[in-house]
């Protein structure tokens, strides 16, 4: 599942996806709101999710109820700033990558899933 409220973006994550064909997208959101009714229905096992997405409320503080409404899922914040030390407080986020480090996301999206790297 993808949180992100770019299409560009949300259309290369993607297509680096794609590669691996193990891999589904379920759903995609561009809100907080549309990121918790996507978790209930689409009970996903990873959630990309970007911090700053549309609307007031923003991907780390929505990830505690994403994590209760898909509680087998992995979140992956998928951000253009360094979160790190944010993300480090926030026990929902399982890992944290910077979008700048495109080259990273299937690797990380496939560690995350338990699921053998598949080369690019």
């Amino acid at each position: 599942m993808i949180v992100e409220d770019d299409a560009d973006v949300r259309l290369l994550i993607k297509l680096m996806l794609k590669v691996d064909p193990r891999l589904e997208i379920s759903g995609e959101g561009v809100t907080a709101a549309d990121a918790v009714e996507l978790a209930q229905t689409a009970a996903p096992d990873l959630i990309i999710l970007d911090h700053y997405i549309d609307g007031p409320v923003m991907g780390l503080d929505i990830s505690p109820q994403l994590k209760m409404a898909a509680p087998g899922a992995k979140i992956l914040l998928f951000s253009s700033h360094d979160l790190s030390a944010e993300v480090a407080r926030q026990p929902a986020i399982d890992a944290f990558l910077r979008k700048d480090r495109m080259d990273a996301l299937l690797p990380t999206v496939q560690s995350l899933l338990d699921l053998e790297l598949v080369e690019t």
